[in-house]
């Protein structure tokens, strides 16, 4: 089954030396793919300064948006990076097949995951929730 598999990965500062966190998200269209992005980057960026939120957002609108639906479509990975608050956050998407997989019981997380919540479900910078 087609579907978009999404990252994103939390860096401790901004030269991207330490990964913080890491969490995924699978979802079954590109449009979902980019929406969910969208929507996790205008969250992390809602405390910031206006300017600031402008200026880290501009990916993820207009023709920002369009093209990252159309890479997708075109079955090329598209990503977004956002320095925020001393850290660096980095979502990717790319197109992949997803493979069914037989089991004897029900698996809440993959229903996540195919209802489109980031598995951590803890806003960014959650540093101290998955350090490796």
């Amino acid at each position: 089954m087609p579907g978009i598999w999404c990252e994103r990965t939390v860096y401790r500062s901004v030269h991207a030396d330490e990964v913080a966190s890491w969490t995924f998200l699978a979802v079954g269209t590109p449009l979902r793919a980019v929406g969910a992005i969208a929507a996790d980057a205008r969250r992390l960026a809602a405390d910031l300064p206006r300017r600031a939120r402008e200026w880290a957002l501009r990916g993820v609108a207009g023709e920002g948006r369009v093209a990252a639906v159309a890479a997708l479509h075109r079955g090329e990975p598209c990503g977004l990076a956002l320095s925020c608050a001393g850290t660096w956050v980095e979502w990717s998407a790319t197109p992949v097949l997803f493979l069914p997989v037989v089991s004897g019981g029900d698996a809440p997380e993959a229903d996540h995951a195919h209802r489109g919540y980031w598995q951590d479900k803890a806003p960014p910078p959650a540093v101290e929730d998955t350090a490796p």
